[in-house]
């Protein structure tokens, strides 16, 4: 019997987060965030501000929740993309594009956690987490290509790694740029590794 509530409340309780960072977007999108408070997002969750308060602390718990969520999104629609491809090449092209679009298609909200400064207000552990997660999904899809001769024997980590940092650096010209194609930027991207890792390359 003991055993059965717990899994109640562990299930009850990813009911209450998961409506609370569908919440934290909403009120974003509505309001903006000057006016995302607490209380809205309670509100907006159904949830009373007291039940919020026993799952978050304050504002820049309920932000860095947010972003870890989002993070994580990102990351299951990275895994399913490089899962449905099925050679290397292709698995780094489903990567590229997948990383891209989800950015661009969110990137109201990752501006938004910007300004908030959430990122800095992080614990360094789940960046670390994040930033690890990303690379161990590159580095498989490096070595798969090197077992298969199509990519050229390089350090998987340190390369993805590289790879990881080239992306971020195309996410920042994301709002320079005004008009942002995720598939081009993802091909032009490619390109780039592909000459990197051409097994004909010296």
């Amino acid at each position: 019997m003991g055993k059965i509530l717990k899994q109640r409340q562990v299930f009850a309780d990813q009911l209450v987060r998961e409506a609370v960072f569908a919440a934290v977007l909403q009120v974003f999108d509505q309001y903006g965030l000057d006016k995302l408070t607490v209380h809205r997002v309670a509100e907006t969750a159904n949830l009373a501000t007291g039940t919020l308060y026993n799952y978050f602390k304050d504002k820049d718990d309920l932000m860095v929740y947010t972003a870890t969520r989002l993070f994580e999104q990102i990351r299951q629609r990275q895994q399913q993309a490089i899962a449905a491809a099925k050679s290397p090449l292709q698995k780094l092209r489903a990567f590229l594009e997948v990383s891209l679009m989800y950015f661009t298609q969110n990137r109201g909200y990752f501006q938004f956690l910007d300004r908030a400064e959430v990122y800095c207000k992080m614990d360094k552990s789940i960046k670390r987490k994040h930033v690890n997660e990303e690379n161990q999904l590159l580095a498989a899809v490096l070595q798969e290509g090197i077992d298969h001769g199509v990519f050229k024997p390089v350090h998987p980590k340190k390369t993805a790694a590289f790879f990881q940092r080239a992306i971020i650096g195309t996410l920042f010209l994301v709002p320079a740029l005004g008009e942002f194609n995720p598939k081009q930027e993802a091909s032009s991207l490619l390109k780039m590794f592909q000459v990197y890792l051409s097994p004909s390359e010296r």
